[in-house]
């Protein structure tokens, strides 16, 4: 590994945005998603994600310089850094990814190591829905499938079921109308700590999910 960039943030989805800004902004490669629980009860969400990116010094201090603005404008930002030519237990670590192995990522790999993203045919947008509980999650997904043609892609667990992220696909369009529905809908049950539209996902984000199991 020639330089290894890291960002932590409060939740999953800011984490998703970062990682799609920072492989869109530079020639780095996504390699982990991994969690922490909040230190302090005064934070914006009950989850801390980390994004992990590789790649050579430059680009990944410019890519994580992208994601960090883009956190701090959230008010998400927690802190960042960049290690040139990691040792080599410190990258095993780095690759080790914490993202739910459910009934649609159960046949993706457990590591990201040497993965290509190249292949990838996707032409839709991403629609993410974080949530405060389980009552809260069901109606927010229900409202989404219900308001536009879009499908259920990934279900994130947390804290016990007590924060709940849900990532839909369909067109740019469809996950707009979907999140806005689903937002609109799940805060009368709960806290909504994320919803987000990704437009284009680059391929480096859709890697880490099972976009064939959408189909089936």
């Amino acid at each position: 590994m020639n330089s290894l960039g890291m960002i932590e943030v409060y939740s999953f989805t800011t984490a998703l945005c970062v990682a799609d800004l920072m492989v869109k902004a530079a020639n780095v490669k996504l390699i982990a998603f991994d969690r922490n629980r909040p230190f302090s009860p005064k934070i914006p969400a009950p989850l801390i994600m980390a994004v992990k990116v590789e790649g050579s010094t430059a680009d990944v201090e410019y890519a994580v310089q992208v994601g960090k603005a883009y956190a701090e404008e959230k008010g998400r930002y927690i802190v960042s850094h960049v290690i040139p030519r990691p040792d080599s237990d410190a990258e095993k670590m780095a690759y080790l990814c914490d993202i739910n192995r459910d009934k649609y990522n159960k046949n993706m790999p457990k590591t990201m190591k040497g993965v290509d993203s190249d292949n990838i045919d996707f032409s839709g947008a991403l629609g993410i829905l974080e949530v405060q509980g389980f009552v809260c999650a069901v109606e927010g997904l229900d409202s989404m499938l219900k308001a536009a043609s879009v499908r259920l892609l990934h279900k994130e667990e947390r804290l016990g079921g007590r924060l709940v992220t849900m990532i839909v696909t369909g067109e740019v369009s469809a996950v707009r109308a979907a999140v806005e529905a689903g937002d609109n809908n799940a805060s009368r049950y709960g806290k909504v700590y994320g919803r987000e539209v990704i437009a284009r996902p680059h391929n480096e984000l859709l890697k880490f999910f099972d976009l064939e199991a959408i189909e089936k």
